[in-house]
């Protein structure tokens, strides 16, 4: 399905949703993932922990907080794919990257990570029929659907990489 097939646009992850292209919600997260090259990799492990402002997230610290959301996001897709109607919980990423301390972390042990985590994401969303992407819940006090959240997985990943295009990756001119 494609992203004109959402039946509404959920508040707050539409910011996200709108950085996506219309293309089917497996093509979108496949593509996504083809954007983690061996270049972007290069620029970013380059950047170390640098940052752009003080009390910023480090590089590794952004993709730590990929992870840990595209974790997050992928199981409220299952559970209402499911059709469990159980409203959940949000999270608050900040608490989340102090925790998780992904500035510590091997850079390509990070990588490798999130690679793995989205191509699980892929074959999830491979599995679900066009009625279980339809499928509602509600998360975070939000309604949305599990093609929703798909677009919300990949458009999040498209913004944090337009923050680092605009404001970490210059930090290697100077």
């Amino acid at each position: 399905m494609k992203k004109k097939d959402l039946p509404f646009m959920p508040e707050y992850y539409d910011r996200y949703i709108d950085l996506c292209e219309d293309k089917d919600i497996v093509d979108i997260l496949s593509e996504t993932l083809v954007n983690i090259n061996e270049d972007s990799v290069e620029k970013m492990r380059a950047l170390g922990t640098k940052v752009y402002e003080t009390g910023k997230w480090t590089i590794p610290d952004i993709i730590q907080h990929l992870i840990d959301t595209e974790r997050i996001l992928a199981y409220r897709a299952l559970r209402f794919a499911r059709e469990d109607k159980t409203a959940l919980d949000g999270f608050e990423e900040n608490d989340y990257a102090v925790t998780a301390q992904g500035y510590q972390r091997d850079f390509d042990d990070l990588v490798a990570e999130f690679q793995a985590v989205r191509m699980g994401t892929i074959s999830m969303f491979k599995s679900f029929t066009d009625e279980m992407l339809q499928q509602e819940g509600t998360a975070s006090n939000v309604k949305i659907n599990v093609l929703a959240l798909g677009y919300t997985i990949a458009g999040h990943q498209l913004h944090h990489a337009n923050v680092i295009r605009e404001r970490y990756l210059p930090l290697l001119e100077k």
